[in-house]
């Protein structure tokens, strides 16, 4: 199982959402992920690495 969290882009200068594995602290592009911020993040930009290698996961599941 997977989740969306948010976490820094691959430079670090946004949040994005990240796709990691249910009790991971890696996302799928290999961001290390710190546990929730206290204080909610807001972006409704998405990681383009994690969604290429979760849709690669959602089609060899079939």
């Amino acid at each position: 199982m997977y989740e969306m969290c948010t976490g820094p882009d691959e430079p670090g200068t946004t949040f994005v959402w990240h796709v990691k594995a249910k009790n991971g602290t890696v996302a799928l592009c290999g961001v290390p992920l710190e546990p929730s911020p206290t204080e909610p993040v807001e972006t409704d930009r998405h990681c383009p690495s994690c969604m290429t290698s979760f849709g690669r996961l959602v089609d060899q599941r079939g």
